[in-house]
């Protein structure tokens, strides 16, 4: 990807875009959560990523202890972890993970905030060629609660649709005068994996998701798909895009970060 508008650092105004690789889910959560401490300073951060193995993840305050099959995963070559955000299991692997971090009060509340993000990727999509949209928000309904179901298996207000299924899945977290947003943007719907690796749970149970690749002929490559993305969110935030890549203290922070994501007791506290 190339934004030749500015240097990425810290101290420099407009939305810096990070674009990185496949990485096992303990870093990947351990870099957003070092981004989310970065915008504290006041900084904004439009991250791209991708999962190498595939990983589940639950959410933060979802109760997963004797409902997966920790053992099955690790047979199948799989990461398990546990997201710093909120939110239902989400299986990552042939897909696009995005990540939002900001101060917290810069786009008003936690529902105003998910919804500005949510028609930034929404647009970028459409630009693409898929009719995404944001499925209609409750701004009075309470939140969901952290259910074993598929996070992808229910579409919920505020969420980017396909003609009624879901594309991408999001959860929101803020702390200390932060706010992160990251969520799963589906290349191939893989999700059934997640209903695969409950203990117990009836095998090959169907998801019904949207992927990319079903919507798109043929699908961009990732550098296309993130160029887009970095234009849709410069618009929406009315911040210049800027390419950057992680400073050197962020490096050493996610390095440390990491451990608590590889963390059994912090994976499967509950």
């Amino acid at each position: 990807m190339e934004l030749p508008r500015g240097h990425g650092r810290l101290n420099e105004p407009g939305l810096r875009c990070l674009v990185h690789g496949p990485a096992r889910g303990a870093w990947n959560m351990a870099v957003d959560e070092t981004l989310m401490d970065s915008a504290r300073s006041g900084g904004f951060a439009l991250r791209l990523y991708c999962w190498e193995p595939g990983c589940l993840s639950f959410g933060r305050n979802q109760t997963a202890l004797g409902l997966y099959d920790a053992k099955r995963a690790a047979e199948c070559g799989f990461d398990i972890v546990r997201r710093p955000t909120g939110g239902r299991a989400v299986f990552h692997h042939r897909e696009l993970t995005y990540s939002v971090t900001s101060p917290a009060d810069s786009w008003g509340g936690l529902r105003d905030a998910y919804l500005k993000i949510n028609r930034a990727l929404a647009a970028g999509l459409r630009e693409l060629g898929a009719p995404a949209s944001v499925a209609q928000p409750d701004r009075n309904g309470p939140a969901p609660r952290p259910t074993v179901r598929a996070c992808f298996r229910d579409p919920l207000p505020g969420e980017v649709v396909v003609e009624g299924r879901k594309l991408i899945g999001s959860a929101q977290w803020r702390e200390r005068g932060a706010l992160l947003q990251h969520g799963s943007i589906l290349l191939h719907n893989d999700q059934a994996m997640v209903e695969d690796l409950r203990t117990g749970g009836p095998p090959g149970l169907r998801v019904p998701a949207a992927g990319l690749a079903e919507i798109l002929d043929p699908l961009p490559d990732l550098d296309t798909i993130a160029r887009v993305l970095a234009a849709s969110f410069s618009e929406e935030f009315e911040l210049l895009a800027i390419q950057a890549d992680l400073e050197p203290a962020e490096r050493a922070t996610a390095e440390t970060g990491r451990r608590k994501y590889e963390d059994e007791a912090w994976t499967w506290r509950r």
